[in-house]
């Protein structure tokens, strides 16, 4: 599962060596979103969730340096507190 985020995130980023522009960002936040609500099986309030928290995580990376570092560590504290446990576990994989 986690791979499949990673790749996601990695193809996400490398479209663009600088910070995306919102529309874009909301494209691939809904990506992701829909990618973890068919994986996780989220309820409606998870999915908005997750997918402003996506969306946030987009918006704060300006290129292939930020994927891994202090945001993706935000956006993972963030996720642990909307998914539950078994959700996050599958999530890390």
């Amino acid at each position: 599962m986690k791979n499949i985020f990673t790749l996601a995130m990695m193809m996400t980023i490398a479209i663009s060596a600088n910070a995306m522009s919102y529309s874009e960002a909301k494209i691939e936040a809904l990506f992701l979103s829909d990618k973890m609500a068919y994986e996780l099986n989220l309820t409606n309030d998870q999915y908005d969730a997750v997918y402003e928290i996506n969306l946030d995580y987009l918006m704060s990376v300006n290129g292939r340096n930020d994927l891994y570092g202090t945001w993706w560590d935000r956006r993972n504290t963030d996720l642990q507190f909307v998914l539950t446990v078994y959700q996050y576990n599958k999530y890390l994989g």
